[in-house]
């Protein structure tokens, strides 16, 4: 081989995985995001296949172990509600088939229950002095965010700061 044919297609596969083993040990990633990472890296499609499917082989590449961690750490640990944790999935390329596999340990959740304990966590931070519309806002905002949804996280909100009536 002379140096303007360039690495062996196998030495090219094998770099490439060994950059997906660096790239995921300092954080899982998703198959579509390790295949844009190798394209940025301008490997052709074969190598790229190849060392994905090695990567599969080795463990270091699993999109279904992926999402149940992402909904157990984000969902049971963060308490993010269904809607946000399906919006990250999506933005990292999860297959739907597999993200509503792993949301699915969601099912049995109590998302109220989770939201208040959320929205109570966050109001007890709030200055004693908030006017309790502006803190019940807030926390509609907060809850919103985390992926609740607007009905619940303002009976949430309204619940928690002690509002007795209906405020836009």
């Amino acid at each position: 081989m002379t140096a303007a044919e360039g690495p062996s297609v196998d030495r090219q596969v094998e770099r490439a995985v060994a950059f997906i083993l660096r790239s995921t040990r300092s954080r899982p990633q998703t198959e579509a995001e390790l295949a844009d990472k190798l394209r940025e890296r301008e490997l052709g499609d074969e190598v790229s296949r190849a060392a994905l499917s090695r990567a599969h082989e080795l463990g270091a590449v699993d999109d279904s172990a992926f999402a149940r961690a992402w909904v157990h750490d984000r969902g049971h640990g963060r308490g993010y509600g269904l809607a946000r944790l399906r919006q990250e999935l999506i933005r990292r390329q999860v297959p739907e088939h597999v993200a509503a596999a792993a949301l699915a340990e969601l099912e049995d959740r109590d998302e109220e229950a989770v939201a208040t304990d959320l929205a109570k966590e966050r109001f007890a931070r709030f200055p004693p002095a908030l006017d309790p519309e502006k803190a019940a806002r807030r926390l509609v905002g907060f809850l919103q965010r985390r992926g609740y949804g607007p009905r619940l996280a303002q009976r949430v909100a309204m619940d928690v700061t002690g509002l007795s009536r209906a405020w836009d």
